[in-house]
């Protein structure tokens, strides 16, 4: 069945996408930073982990594919070498660029932390169902490439000043 937004001028949070994307997110979030804690580091080292490639991965790759501010990589970087995790070493090819590899330890650390990402998703498949988590997915992969094209999605919708939007209850 299908929900209407609006009722009556009102929007409901609970009625949004935004409301359970951010609302799921911080409590995965929230799951995945008390493990990765429980392990002795940082959450946001599981994803730079995550996305490092054997043949490493250019410092600048790392941010976007994140979400993560240089400074805050930066920062991030720096407390995964002193930990011996990460080493920087200067592109073969582009002098100018720096390239991430990671270290025995951090080879090790990534397999914790797939061996953790790997566990949730089948606990949530099994507590979901295989076939509702292939919907979202699938769903989740095309929201995306609506929401990588803005000017498309937004096309058509009023976009007066924020102080006429309609109010939450």
């Amino acid at each position: 069945m299908h929900r209407m937004l609006r009722y009556l001028g009102q929007v409901k949070p609970q009625d949004t996408l935004d409301f359970h994307l951010r609302w799921g997110w911080t409590k995965l979030s929230r799951l995945y930073n008390a493990e990765a804690d429980r392990r002795g580091i940082p959450f946001s080292y599981v994803f730079i982990l995550l996305h490092t490639e054997r043949q490493g991965t250019p410092s600048t790759k790392l941010g976007p594919k994140m979400g993560m501010e240089s400074t805050s990589l930066s920062r991030t970087l720096k407390g995964m070498e002193s930990m011996g995790l990460i080493e920087r070493r200067q592109d073969a090819n582009d002098k100018r660029s720096m390239r991430v590899f990671l270290t025995q330890n951090g080879i090790s650390a990534r397999r914790q932390a797939r061996d953790l990402v790997v566990t949730v998703n089948d606990r949530l498949r099994e507590l979901m169902g295989s076939d509702a988590v292939d919907r979202l997915l699938t769903e989740m992969k095309r929201l995306n490439e609506i929401l990588d094209e803005p000017a498309s999605l937004m096309a058509g919708i009023d976009t007066s000043p924020l102080s006429s939007t309609p109010t939450y209850e």
